[in-house]
């Protein structure tokens, strides 16, 4: 088949192209064509889209032949025009021998052309450029274009270190502090403080959080440093006179303190004197809010150091130690004839409203009043409570009947943690009618410690009312008792679906258990207390608590058979009646200073006389268990289950005759159970305290006497823990310190 062409000019020669193949290189006709052909293009497109497969011969008025693609010699007149379009004989024929080759680039204004031939399955796929192309080389071959790089600046030093946020840095500092002070950690806080300002001089990125670090929380533990005592001819508080003129001196860091743990006073030391310079320190910050570990007593009279603590606005936890008012002038006439001897004067009682005033802030108030010391009259507290709308934790300790009773209990404003230990004006009555109360709804804690709690049903009426309540402590000596006409058909009798944690301790049946513990016993087994978690019972000699909780391998402490506890048992820490200002031993480099702790209470007497007068007002202390007697006998009930196995397996033989019989699974509790059988002391208390934190915890050392080892205490920190051998003096004064104790702050239970 032939087909008639129009005449046309002679197609050119191209010089390094196959002779089947040509190119077009006019500009003005190309664009045009390309203009034309987009339609045709976008055509052929939509039908690739519908599935459809292109014809092979491109449509228009002129149609391509078919035939061999092949430029005939001689072409008619006007082809000139039809080979102008963009075609693919611009690109040589690839040399493979495939039935079909494919040559392709990218534009945007391309389209594809192709062309079948009858005499060979052959076909070419080309694609077109619209931009001007200079002609191809064939010495160059195929080049792949560059590749887009972008180069990147090498960071400067300390470039990304100075892009972290605030809050890494911050995080990284409080990880480091909390090494230093955990729980049996060999480091103390004046290495902490040692390391924080390494870090604050090391980069000026870190000054800011280091900063903040530092002077948050400070903590000034044990004695201080003759060689610094010399340096600044001071004879006591060279670090207390040191930081007062670094607050002083920029208020930016002043506004930074939160808390400040203050040495204990040194035992040739004025008491006021050292209270004055203590006050002085905290009326240098604007923002402070605890002082922490030095708990001074407060005999209704001026005092600096509570004056202080009165104008601090953001003061958020205060802690009282309340003793007998000092001996005053006869009354006038204008006193009342009628007040016994121990009530406060109306000056004193206002005095005492007036110092809370300020603290609209605060949430955690406790007071402890020793023997002789009250807080009259009865509506003084909630006066004083009235002041205070954000208090959340209130923990009372030795009250009068005179300064609380059960109205004082039904007054008590919405909180979440109420601990009243010793408080012989609580009776069950009150108690059962302030669990009805909706202020009482929101607690979360409760403890009771010696109170005349007497009722089982109260008890009862406690757990179902308090329907927040997360953890309960019980300690007394007197047992919980069923009405005479009440007989119980069901359980669980005690039920709480929140409580979480409990401490159970009735001290009236040393070697059998008494009613409250069965019905507690039973309640607890028939899931009365779902959410309990952790249960402490140090008084438990039938092991009906032990049975209830996880099995436990081991109960009994390493040296809690070797340590004298019998000895311990017999002289008992007692209880903080006549607590005061503390006394320490010498110091570690053997110099006549010392510390005053409540070693020995009964120090803070001013007088013989009242002295007298506080031992004959100091009641009893009341007996609590033993937590190391507790694991020992624990550990002997555990033993004494080994012998009694749960599962026997009997081997036998092919004849059935049995070839070995053993006994498996001995042990105590219910593997069941999700209650953990805990006989430890919380963090802070001490074993023969029973466990829980009381006031003698509060205002005692913590940690921070240095005592010898005959005496129980062990030795401090002179920041060698993590010191290499070092030859230079100079270095060796860098990282050392002089001893001081481990002091680890104490919260009330």
């Amino acid at each position: 088949m032939s087909s008639v062409m129009g005449p046309g000019p002679a197609p050119r020669v191209h010089n390094g192209f196959p002779p089947e193949t040509f190119a077009v290189r006019d500009r003005p006709n190309r664009d045009m064509d390309m203009r034309t052909n987009r339609s045709t293009a976008t055509a052929m497109g939509r039908t690739r889209a519908q599935g459809q497969r292109p014809s092979r011969m491109l449509q228009g008025p002129n149609p391509m032949p078919r035939g061999p693609n092949r430029m005939p010699q001689g072409s008619p007149a006007g082809y000139h025009n039809q080979v102008q379009r963009p075609s693919m004989y611009d690109r040589p024929r690839p040399s493979s021998s495939s039935s079909s080759s494919a040559s392709t680039v990218l534009s945007g204004d391309s389209f594809e052309v192709t062309i079948a031939s009858p005499s060979s399955s052959r076909s070419s796929f080309t694609s077109f450029d619209s931009l001007d192309m200079s002609p191809r080389r064939p010495e160059h071959g195929f080049q792949r274009p560059a590749p887009i790089k972008q180069n990147r600046q090498r960071r400067a030093p300390g470039e990304l270190f100075a892009a972290l946020p605030d809050e890494v840095l911050e995080l990284t500092l409080s990880s480091l502090k909390e090494k230093h002070l955990q729980p049996g950690s060999d480091s103390c806080a004046t290495c902490m403080m040692r390391d924080l300002c390494s870090a604050a001089i090391a980069a000026r990125r870190f000054l800011k959080p280091a900063r903040a670090a530092l002077y948050e929380e400070i903590q000034l533990v044990g004695a201080d440093s003759q060689v610094q005592k010399k340096r600044y001819r001071l004879s006591y508080g060279t670090r207390l006179v040191l930081l007062r003129r670094t607050l002083r001196s920029n208020p930016h860091i002043a506004a930074l303190v939160r808390s400040l743990k203050a040495p204990a006073v040194p035992a040739d030391t004025p008491l006021d004197k050292y209270q004055n310079l203590v006050a002085s320190v905290i009326m240098a910050c604007p923002n402070f809010e605890r002082l922490v570990g030095f708990h001074q007593n407060y005999d209704h009279s001026f005092n600096r150091l509570f004056y202080a603590l009165s104008t601090r606005e953001h003061l958020k936890e205060m802690t009282w130690v309340v003793e007998a008012p000092s001996p005053q002038r006869p009354p006038r006439a204008k006193s009342n004839p009628g007040a016994s001897p121990g009530d406060l004067q109306p000056d004193q009682s206002a005095r005492f409203v007036e110092l809370h005033v300020n603290w609209s802030r605060l949430t955690t108030l406790a007071i402890h009043c020793l023997p002789g010391a009250t807080l009259t009259p009865v509506s003084l507290l909630g006066n004083t409570m009235a002041h205070l709308p954000a208090l959340k934790h209130l923990y009372l300790s030795y009250f009068p009947p005179t300064a609380f009773n059960d109205s004082n209990l039904l007054s008590l404003p919405p909180l979440e943690t109420l601990s009243l230990s010793h408080m012989r004006g609580v009776t069950s009555a009150g108690l059962a009618a302030f669990t009805r109360r909706p202020s009482s709804q929101s607690i979360k804690s409760l403890t009771l410690r010696h109170t005349d709690l007497d009722s089982l049903p109260v008890l009862g009426r406690i757990f179902f009312h308090l329907t927040s309540l997360e953890t309960f402590s019980l300690v007394q000596e007197k047992t919980l008792l069923l009405p005479e006409d009440e007989v119980i058909w069901l359980f669980p009798y005690l039920a709480s679906r929140t409580l979480r944690k409990m401490h159970w301790d009735i001290t009236s049946h040393p070697t059998c258990a008494n009613v409250a513990d069965s019905i507690l016993a039973k309640s607890i087994e028939a899931n009365g207390f779902p959410s309990l978690r952790v249960l402490r019972a140090p008084n438990d000699p039938e092991g009906l608590f032990q049975a209830l909780c996880k099995p436990e391998a081991r109960i009994e402490m390493a040296g809690d058979r070797y340590r004298g506890l019998m000895a311990r048992a017999a002289n008992p820490k007692p209880d903080p009646a006549v607590a005061t200002t503390p006394t320490t031993p010498k110091t570690p480099t053997r110099s006549p200073l010392g510390f005053m702790f409540p070693d020995t209470y009964g120090a803070a007497a001013s007088s013989p006389s009242q002295q007298e007068t506080v031992a004959a007002l100091a009641p009893p202390a009341p007996r609590c268990s033993n937590l190391a007697q507790s694991r020992i006998a624990a550990q002997g009930r555990l033993e004494a289950a080994w012998a009694r196995p749960r599962f026997v397996v009997n081997v036998v033989d092919e004849a059935g005759a049995m070839v070995k019989k053993l006994e498996l699974g001995g042990f105590l509790g219910d593997a069941a159970s999700r209650i953990r059988y805990r006989l430890t002391p919380d963090e802070g208390a001490t074993d023969e305290g029973g466990g829980l934190v009381g006031f003698a915890d509060l205002l005692g050392d913590c940690g921070e006497d240095l005592r010898d080892g005959d005496s129980g205490g062990g030795g401090g920190c002179e920041g060698r823990w993590n010191a290499r051998d070092i030859g230079d003096k100079r270095d060796r004064e860098r990282w050392w310190h002089v001893e001081r104790g481990f002091w680890r702050e104490v919260r009330l239970s």
